[in-house]
């Protein structure tokens, strides 16, 4: 009798295990099968058809004219020099933290504004050990905007507009940044130059002080320009109020991270540095992630019409993003507290693509064929939004 129970309660449990196992597969199958006939739809609506051409048999065989597989061939090129460029230049304003608050500082010039060559440059210094106090560490960094207000411009008629550039002082030398045209137009308005990976370089350093330098283009065996047009806080006039030469004075406006977020923001870097390593889902995996998924036109679709390529990786997201909720931390509690006084709401974000890949493909329709580029087909990335 005891052998029978005993056997009874292994079978159950047999039972409930494979349970489980064919309940996350059939999920998942459900998924993939719902993103096929989604790409479905979505192609065909990108090509403005109504339904999916008939293809001909004589039309399989047709050779594809050279130069549209030329132009197909760039097409692709193309995408791929901008996908490596994308992902050198990753703006961090697309990762996941963007989901939390950006603590904001503003840090005015210091006094040792610096005048040099009868008011043809101008040098802004600002005091690191500020800015270090404020932003503890450069992975925090969001962004930066050095920004002044210009008061007053004289350009003359026949120069119509001066070109302002903006360079990086190290030292005895000078790197240059970016530059503005400033004309009679832009009086009483306020300029901004990113100076985001110059703040990360300061930060990263030991310098008590750092600077920048305004100056004119100047091109070659040219006078050097003076400056026709007054910037609110360099040397300006004993006349103005208090308030305005604090409120006015060049600053830098910066948003970083809050200091808790130092460890995503590790995490963050070491994906940066290494492109290849995507956050591409494992059979464990259960927070949000991209998931792979081959779309091969005539076994998925039945399509034969779609010449190049065979196939592609539309991918999908999925996974849950209740780490906010178990998180250790403010944002958690105040999330939670939203949750308990709205019931009917829902604060928890969902698992959603974050960038996009076009797919460009060569078709034919009654004969003739085509190179068309789809947009935002490929998945590359998902977040919690």
């Amino acid at each position: 009798m005891k052998l029978a129970f005993l056997t009874l309660v292994t079978l159950y449990l047999v039972g409930r295990v494979g349970g489980l196992s064919t309940c996350k597969t059939l999920d998942l199958e459900m998924v993939k099968k719902k993103r096929i006939e989604a790409i479905r739809g979505q192609i065909l609506s990108k090509l403005r058809m109504a339904k999916e051409p008939e293809s001909e048999p004589e039309e399989e065989g047709e050779k594809i004219p050279e130069t549209l597989l030329s132009l197909y061939n760039s097409t692709v090129e193309l995408n791929e020099e901008q996908q490596q460029s994308r992902d050198q230049h990753a703006s961090l304003q697309q990762d996941d933290e963007e989901y939390f608050a950006k603590v904001v500082h503003k840090f005015s010039m210091t006094h040792k504004t610096k005048e040099t060559k009868n008011s043809t440059e101008y040098q802004i210094f600002f005091n690191m050990t500020e800015i270090r106090s404020s932003v503890i560490d450069y992975r925090l960094l969001s962004s930066a905007e050095l920004r002044f207000y210009v008061m007053s411009v004289s350009v003359s008629p026949q120069d119509s507009e001066q070109r302002l550039e903006l360079y990086k002082v190290t030292g005895d030398q000078t790197r240059y940044l970016d530059f503005h045209f400033v004309s009679n137009q832009n009086a009483k308005r306020w300029f901004s130059f990113d100076v985001t990976q110059t703040v990360k370089e300061w930060i990263q350093g030991t310098e008590d002080e750092q600077a920048f330098q305004l100056k004119f283009y100047c091109g070659c065996g040219q006078i050097m320009e003076n400056f026709n047009f007054r910037i609110s806080g360099l040397l300006d006039r004993g006349d103005q109020g208090t308030l305005s030469k604090i409120t006015q004075r060049p600053h830098i406006l910066a948003m970083s991270l809050p200091s808790d977020g130092i460890s995503s923001a590790s995490s963050r870097r070491k994906r940066q540095a290494d492109p290849t390593a995507d956050e591409t889902c494992t059979e464990k995996t259960e927070t949000c992630c991209m998931r792979k998924l081959y779309i091969d036109f005539r076994k998925d679709l039945g399509w034969k019409w779609i010449h190049k390529p065979k196939g592609y990786y539309a991918n999908y997201c999925m996974g849950s993003c209740t780490y906010i909720w178990n998180a250790e931390n403010k944002y958690s509690q105040i999330l939670a507290l939203y949750k308990h006084h709205n019931p009917g709401a829902s604060a928890q974000p969902c698992c959603v693509p974050q960038l996009f890949d076009p797919l460009p493909i060569i078709y034919y329709v009654g004969r003739q064929h085509k190179v068309e580029q789809l947009s935002n087909m490929i998945v590359k990335s998902c977040k919690c939004s």
